[in-house]
């Protein structure tokens, strides 16, 4: 599984568009769509996690692992923890599971992207071992 993240608006669609680009690929929106594997797909997008209340998390997180024995899986997950902390207490606590949600999502990914104003960078999986050894 890889999962690309970054704040809105800064190319993280872009970045996967291009990587995936010549592939049979299925998009899914996790706030919208019932999850459904088509049997034609190489490779499965998921975006719109960050919509998601902590209970379908889990669900989610196992629903990804078993997508992942099949299919190539690459999560889209928008960054809302940064930034002016929000005022009133349910928007606290969504950004709070949502940042649970992440750390369990990142441990489980083979590769984590971070993308920010168009630039990626690999934090975790092969690229980033690989940058590792040259510099250390």
């Amino acid at each position: 599984m890889h999962v690309i993240f970054g704040g809105a608006f800064n190319g993280k669609r872009a970045y996967v568009e291009e990587l995936v680009q010549g592939q049979r690929v299925q998009w899914i929106d996790a706030g919208e769509d019932v999850p459904v594997l088509l049997p034609v797909t190489e490779v499965l997008v998921v975006f719109g996690v960050e919509n998601l209340l902590e209970q379908k998390h889990n669900e989610l997180l196992v629903q990804f692992e078993q997508w992942d024995e099949q299919v190539e899986v690459l999560v889209i997950a928008t960054e809302i923890g940064r930034g002016i902390v929000p005022m009133e207490a349910s928007m606290r606590k969504l950004r709070d599971d949502v940042g649970r949600f992440y750390q369990q999502l990142f441990t489980k990914a083979d590769r984590v992207t971070r993308i920010w104003y168009g630039i990626s960078q690999t934090i975790k999986g092969d690229d980033w071992d690989e940058n590792l050894h040259k510099n250390g």
